[in-house]
């Protein structure tokens, strides 16, 4: 047996495509069914662009090379979302029928990678991602919302700007309102004088 990550991560999407929680690209299980080679795993999550990028709890630094994985592909602009997933090593001993029953109910370390940052890893089953993928959707929403209102308040205040520019008065109406005192006329030094002579 002595499956690769590849293997365990379509099982995993499987899982997930099967709850409703992602869309998986048909080819993928075909591939996998077939023995073929797997690319690595692009589905879609909620419109977004999700990849996930496994390892193998007996490899040497499994964790940091997942999150690395998971990492670059959203730097690299691949996926809205990078996964980091650890597997036991155990799933390596499962027959392949019983793979998918084993992963739906295996402690999976877990990672979870966007532009906004990265989390620590989390241990949980398949339904666990499901409510960190939830949560991660939700929280790049509201940075979204909060993009748009941030670049919608900047536009107001240069529109303003511009527009007050050429209001005769206004900024010694505006400084009255605002209490603002008005500075005292600078004095002109006598170099000065001499050099404007």
């Amino acid at each position: 047996m002595g499956y690769r990550q590849e293997v365990f991560n379509v099982i995993l999407a499987q899982v997930l495509q099967e709850r409703g929680v992602i869309s998986l690209p048909e080819g993928i299980i075909q591939n996998l069914e077939q023995g073929r080679r797997i690319p690595d795993l692009l589905v879609e999550f909620l419109g977004l662009r999700l990849m996930i990028e496994g390892e193998v709890d007996d490899q040497s630094d499994a964790e940091k090379r997942a999150l690395d994985s998971a990492l670059k592909r959203v730097e690299e602009g691949l996926a809205h979302i990078g996964v980091a997933v650890i597997y036991p090593s155990l799933l390596r001993e499962v027959t392949f029928s019983q793979l998918k029953s084993t992963i739906e109910k295996s402690p999976l370390k877990i990672a979870v990678v966007t532009e906004s940052g990265k989390a620590a890893y989390s241990i949980g089953n398949f339904e666990h991602l499901a409510d960190i993928l939830n949560k991660t959707f939700e929280q790049l929403v509201k940075e979204d919302i909060v993009k748009q209102a941030v670049a919608i308040i900047d536009a107001a205040v240069e529109k303003t700007a511009a527009v007050i520019r050429h209001c005769k008065g206004f900024p010694q109406i505006a400084a009255k309102i605002l209490g603002i005192k008005a500075l005292p006329p600078r004095k002109i030094s006598a170099r000065k004088e001499e050099l404007d002579d």
